[in-house]
């Protein structure tokens, strides 16, 4: 914990605090009829990924929202290597709580988690969807929870769960990347 504290948990909560102390709040009407509150920023000293990360917060929204779907269908289809795509993948920048299991790095998750349970035959995912998605963009950085849909066939046994997840994601160079996912 004190490496995620010191490398990702306060520069973010730092970060997110002083945005909102020096943003506008606006309402803003989603597709969906729920109104979103979004943060403009007043700073002349953004760059330009970070006005573009705030130009349009509902269309900001869609394209995390995007991002997340995307990762959890190559849950689903078990492709380790196309997951890399929506994760900060060097060194320490991607963390994962899942359960009561803690990977620092997406090598690691990669290597040590997700590699040998997709390799497991006996696991046979039939839906894996992260979906019901609540965003908040905050300049190059955003948060969403969602809920996970997942059924999956283990050992021949039918199981369904609905779970809970929390995601943080940052803006690099026009794209957002998962930085953080905690599910449970």
């Amino acid at each position: 914990m004190n490496i995620l504290s010191k490398k990702l948990v306060l520069p973010l909560a730092l970060g997110l605090l002083v945005a909102s102390c020096s943003a506008q709040t606006t309402n803003e009407h989603m597709d969906d009829g729920h109104t979103q509150k979004s943060m403009m920023q007043d700073s002349p000293m953004q760059n330009n990924s970070t006005m573009a990360a705030t130009a349009n917060p509902s269309l900001q929204s869609r394209n995390i929202e995007s991002v997340l779907q995307n990762y959890s269908a190559q849950i689903n289809s078990k492709d380790v290597a196309a997951m890399e795509a929506f994760v900060l993948p060097n060194g320490t920048d991607f963390t994962i709580f899942e359960g009561k299991g803690t990977d620092i790095g997406w090598a690691n998750y990669r290597d040590h988690h997700l590699a040998p349970e997709f390799a497991n035959k006996d696991l046979v995912f039939t839906k894996y969807e992260y979906k019901d998605f609540k965003t908040n963009v905050s300049g190059d950085l955003a948060t969403a929870t969602f809920t996970i849909d997942m059924a999956y066939t283990y050992k021949g046994e039918d199981k369904t769960f609905t779970k809970h997840g929390t995601a943080i994601l940052k803006n690099i160079d026009g794209a957002w990347k998962i930085a953080h996912l905690h599910t449970s």
